[in-house]
């Protein structure tokens, strides 16, 4: 009998032993599933967003207001969303558009009238003079990690940041009085 209660002291003590374990691994799990679908729809939100700027001749408030809200809606953390006007020489002739129910999360990529974030590899001409009529809309998308994983100290990092990239096919968009207004170039203030 002896025999007996001893292995199930040991069955019960591995059990205790491992049953944290299992919980750790299942929150860790979880957790690496809620940011890897956050970064998801980050993405898809800033294509979305850039790739219906950069068809567009015109631009309204409304219309603009109504993609956003469209393009977002599957965000369940606070973000924060910047959209620029870059020209393929770096140059920003509007300021960039601020959205988002968070503030400060993203990078900044402009310094002065200058865009300063990376351009994927097919977007860099080895030439810059063959580029530079070719203006692109930027779009950042950026959300704090701490609503979305219990272990965001373990994953490292404490954001998510997310660039899109368009080029505006119609040239520079002509934009309504309120819009004008917000992206008024800088010399105009």
């Amino acid at each position: 009998m002896t025999r007996k209660h001893s292995q199930r002291g040991s069955a019960l003590l591995e059990t205790v032993l491992v049953f944290p374990v299992l919980i750790g691994v299942t929150l860790l799990a979880a957790d690496l599933y809620n940011l890897h679908q956050a970064r998801s729809y980050l993405e898809q939100s800033a294509h979305t967003i850039a790739s219906v700027i950069g068809v567009q001749s015109t631009l309204d408030s409304n219309g603009l207001e109504a993609l956003l809200e469209r393009a977002t809606s599957m965000n369940r953390a606070p973000f924060e969303l910047i959209i620029s006007k870059v020209e393929s020489d770096r140059r920003m002739d509007w300021r960039p558009l601020y959205r988002g129910t968070a503030q400060g999360v993203c990078q900044r990529h402009a310094n002065g009238e200058r865009f300063t974030g990376e351009f994927p590899a097919e977007l860099r001409a080895e030439d810059e003079q063959t580029l530079t009529s070719v203006p692109m809309v930027v779009v950042q998308v950026c959300s704090t990690v701490e609503s979305l994983a219990l272990s965001n100290a373990l994953l490292g990092g404490d954001k998510i940041e997310v660039q899109a990239i368009s080029r505006l096919q119609h040239g520079t968009p002509t934009l309504d009085e309120a819009l004008t207004r917000e992206f008024s170039p800088r010399d105009e203030q």
